[in-house]
């Protein structure tokens, strides 16, 4: 019984080896989310060196410019 556990280790780690080294096929390029958090009903935007992270920033201003663009067409 240890001698089958012993190859499925074995097996889970070669499968882990080659998944890493790409050998199965690449992994998507991953998808950068740049909403910001939600707290209170605020937006929180991540902290880096320099401040906060400009896209997340620009995102909200451009959902906000939209946002107000169509309260002042409807009037």
């Amino acid at each position: 019984m240890t001698f089958v556990f012993v190859l499925l280790a074995v097996a889970v780690i070669a499968l882990i080896g080659l998944l890493a080294m790409g050998r199965l096929g690449e992994l998507p390029e991953p998808v950068r989310d740049a909403r910001p958090n939600q707290k209170f009903g605020k937006p929180a935007f991540d902290v880096v060196a320099r401040g906060y992270r400009m896209d997340e920033v620009d995102q909200v201003v451009d959902e906000l410019q939209a946002q107000i663009s169509k309260l002042t067409s409807k009037s």
